[in-house]
């Protein structure tokens, strides 16, 4: 799935191609990745407006589309939003156009049709998982006195902790295993044992491989692709995702992998405490 680095390149690169372009016709292919509202009234009340603005919030994509409405894009396993010249071919898996003014087709596509598509006007949606959303690495409101007080009450494992939404906005499966690597903490330790110590660690520690994350364009094992529909380049500078069985970058002992909260982790039971 998407995190927040490849969300945020997503944003990036689309946001030059699509920014103060009006939408002039909307097509959907899949009809179930429109959560909200009815696929008809989602066409009806997109054709003829303009994209004001281009952000994003954890893994969502925000599209304004005047100040009263807004599409919020959850990408998912699988999805995309590429940008591209209307005269190209359809990319592969597309399931909703989006033709814009200026000579340009931006594509949902998904191939495992997991993404999610919500069209709201004035709030009039509650978007599960989206209003409930905590604090992103790299912002004032995640800080070591943030997490300090919630990790002293929990008793989960630190991976199930940070993997939290409401905790850590935007950190996936990749990134929860690499700030764990690089803060030198196991993935299976329970939240209340981190002494004060570990959580500056872990804190400075996520805010280091998001940043990485954003700097390489972001991570693609599979099917991710950027708004140009290009490939990030993280995945050639991971400390453990992905690397079971590998020599640790550190010490060299071969890496280990272990289920938490039914999530693939891969950690090294040397360097990580």
């Amino acid at each position: 799935m998407p995190e927040l680095p490849e969300v945020e390149q997503v944003k990036k690169t689309l946001l030059p191609h699509i920014k103060g372009k009006k939408i002039t016709q909307v097509e959907v292919y899949l009809d179930r990745l429109i959560k909200h509202p009815t696929p008809e009234q989602f066409v009806k009340n997109l054709t003829g407006r303009t994209i004001e603005e281009v952000s994003r919030r954890g893994k969502y994509l925000v599209l304004q589309t005047g100040a009263d409405q807004k599409l919020i894009v959850h990408l998912r396993m699988t999805g995309s939003l590429v940008a591209q010249a209307s005269e190209l071919e359809a990319p592969p898996y597309a399931k909703i156009k989006f033709v814009l003014s200026g000579g340009v087709t931006m594509w949902f596509c998904d191939i495992r049709t997991f993404g999610t598509l919500y069209l709201v006007t004035n709030e009039d949606c509650y978007i599960a998982g989206y209003e409930t959303l905590g604090p992103e690495p790299l912002t004032a409101g995640f800080s070591p006195d943030y997490l300090a007080p919630i990790a002293a009450k929990s008793r989960k494992p630190i991976k199930t902790l940070i993997l939290d939404q409401t905790v850590i906005a935007g950190l996936g499966n990749i990134y929860a295993d690499e700030c764990l690597a690089l803060a030198g903490i196991l993935p299976t330790r329970i939240a209340n044992t981190l002494t004060s110590e570990e959580v500056a660690a872990l804190h400075a520690a996520a805010n280091t491989v998001i940043a990485q994350g954003i700097a390489n364009r972001g991570t693609t094992f599979r099917d991710y692709k950027d708004g140009e529909g290009n490939k990030g380049d993280n995945q050639n500078h991971l400390l453990v995702y992905g690397r079971g069985g590998e020599p640790c970058k550190t010490c060299g002992e071969p890496l280990a992998t272990t289920k938490v909260g039914g999530r693939g982790t891969t950690y090294c039971a040397k360097c990580q405490h």
